[in-house]
Formats: structure tokens, sequence, C-alpha cells
């Protein structure tokens, strides 16, 4: 069993390489840190590697579900709010997610929709940027 200063190293690890789109050396970060993990430890591990990933109130972000979930195994491409818990994972493509994502918008925050924005796009890097500074 990791100590929760192992499970801390190792989600820093795994964000740093994400953040140098360094995916085998993620990989291999999250692969030794989950070896022989029991499931509910696997559960805990994966909430702190999302809660890496800035979610800025206003915006609903999509992406590859390796953004947007800090974990360098995910295949999908997914959808998160900044505004409410709710999330979308396991679409086929970005354009899946994204009216995924525009749907949610609309049908739970129709008096302020939060905007839709793609990982990859200026719009959310700018507002990360902006909620650091």
């Amino acid at each position: 069993m990791q100590t929760a200063a192992d499970t801390a190293r190792a989600v820093t690890d795994i964000a740093d390489a994400l953040d140098d789109r360094d995916l085998p050396r993620a990989r291999r970060h999250f692969d030794a840190a989950t070896k022989g993990q029991p499931e509910d430890a696997m559960t805990g591990f994966l909430k702190q590697l999302a809660a890496t990933v800035a979610l800025p109130k206003g915006m609903v972000l999509y992406g590859f579900g390796i953004d947007v979930w800090a974990n360098p195994h995910r295949s999908d491409h997914a959808w998160r709010c900044g505004d409410c818990p709710w999330t979308g994972s396991n679409y086929a493509t970005a354009e899946g997610a994204r009216a995924a994502a525009e749907g949610h918008a609309a049908e739970y925050h129709p008096n302020r929709p939060p905007a839709v924005v793609d990982y990859c796009g200026d719009a959310y890097w700018k507002a990360v940027e902006a909620a650091e500074a």
C-alpha cells in the first residue's frame, strides 16, 4: 500500500509528464503507482489526478480524456463542467464530447450557460492563466 506522500508524488510526476506531453513517462509513473493497489485506493488516486486539471467556473471543458481527466491511459474524449459536478466520458470523437457538453450547458444551466471550451483552445488557457494570476 502506498503512503499519502507516495501518492502525492505520483500525482505530481504524472501531471508534470502530461504537461510536458510525455505520454510514455506519464504511463510509467501511473503504472508504477497503481500496480497492486486495491480498487478503493485507485478511486482516490484517479480523483487526485482529475483534481490537477483546472476547471474554471463558467466553462465546460472538453477534449481528450487524457487531458480532461489527467489519466494517461484514457483513449476517449470527455467533458467536465466547472459549474457543477457533471461529467461525460467515453466519446469516440471530440465533436461528440463537444456536442454533449453543449447539451449539458443548455439543459442544466439554461439561465447562465457556461462556455464550452476545448482543452487545447486559447479560451481555456487564458482562463487558467487569469485564475492563477
